[in-house]
């Protein structure tokens, strides 16, 4: 046990305090130390998003900081592809920067946006979209292809960029201040700088922002799968079950009912619980199962009880409901001996005639 706590503690180090409850990892500059990067994380740019979340601690007119984002090939820096690089300054007149770097040609696809310059609270990375980056949630959404360089052979830096994907396979993030901040100060005093890594949802699924997991859609909802925070809803008074709509054509207005269910007050199938039965169709409610019967929930029919077991009318949800009957005995003192024993004290006057 304190092994394994003293390489989560070295890889916390390393790759920042990581939060195992949401995914979060918190990057900290120490006194005196200007930059630090995390280690090699496994990243495939194809399906999964980086998110970033930057929570400013008090204000400063003269701070500047950077983060950079690197992906390689593999865990050597020889084998850089490429990176997004954030660089802020929040001295009045003095400009901010984003850019993406393509490692291929030594070419930029700067942002000209002055929204996207802004140091956000928020920002999600998806490489597998024209926009690359976006902030605060999708309010604000890059535009490098419009802003890229031609490299100094005429080749286009945009399709370079987008061509590198394929080679990534690690990915490392890098924190940076300002040298002149004052040997009193680090940037850990201003902002703290968290990240985590969140991986595409499949269909019928959602990405839940608080832990960074997929959860299944309820009922009479849907999705596309990929980063959607929540599900989409079907029209009124259609039904999917849970975890398996990907599209609105996959919700249905039911006009009957498979057997085991039952049309509620909105027209939608419900299944019958246990006990109960329906045919289906246009049923509008389940019936009992018959006296020494059962059945578990959505059945179309009940199963009669094993040879000499019993049970009441709706009260058999399985087999082991069946109670075993008592044979040398007929008639009302049989029935009596096979009751509940709460049920027995109610008719204890009919079982002691």
């Amino acid at each position: 046990m304190i092994k394994v706590l003293l390489l989560l503690l070295a890889i916390s180090r390393v790759n920042g305090f990581l939060d195992l409850e949401t995914g979060w990892r918190q990057l900290e500059l120490q006194a005196g130390v200007h930059s630090i990067s995390s280690g090699y994380l496994d990243f495939n740019p194809l399906d999964t998003r980086i998110q970033m979340r930057l929570t400013q601690l008090r204000p400063d007119d003269d701070l500047r900081f950077g983060i950079d984002y690197e992906f390689f090939e593999e865990e050597e820096r020889t084998s850089f592809v490429s990176s997004i690089n954030f660089d802020w300054h929040t001295k009045p007149g003095h400009k901010s920067g984003v850019f993406l770097h393509v490692g291929e040609d030594f070419s930029d696809c700067i942002e000209n946006n002055p929204e996207m310059l802004a140091i956000p609270s928020f920002a999600d990375i998806d490489m597998n979209t024209d926009y690359t980056v976006e902030l605060e949630r999708g309010k604000v959404r890059g535009s490098f292809k419009d802003g890229c360089e031609k490299a100094d052979d005429g080749s286009d830096t945009w399709r370079s960029w987008k061509r590198g994907m394929d080679k990534i396979r690690k990915m490392s993030v890098k924190l940076t201040d300002s040298k002149f901040l004052g040997p009193e100060f680090t940037l850990n005093d201003f902002f703290t700088m968290e990240y985590r890594l969140v991986h595409a949802c499949p269909i019928g699924t959602f990405l839940s922002d608080r832990v960074g997991m997929c959860f299944d859609c309820e009922a009479d909802h849907f999705s596309t799968g990929g980063f959607p925070n929540s599900c989409n809803r079907c029209p009124y008074g259609s039904y999917v079950p849970p975890g398996v709509g990907f599209s609105e054509m996959n919700c249905t207005f039911w006009y009957s009912c498979p057997g085991g269910y039952y049309q509620d007050e909105t027209g939608r199938c419900v299944p019958c619980k246990a006990g109960h039965y329906s045919a289906g169709d246009d049923a509008l409610f389940c019936h009992p199962c018959p006296i020494d019967s059962y059945s578990e929930s959505g059945a179309r029919r009940c199963t009669e009880c094993p040879y000499g077991t019993g049970v009441g009318t709706g009260m058999g949800r399985s087999q082991d409901d069946c109670q075993e009957l008592i044979t040398e005995d007929s008639g009302a003192t049989a029935v009596c001996k096979t009751v509940p024993f709460l049920q027995a004290m109610l008719v204890s006057a009919y079982c002691l005639l």
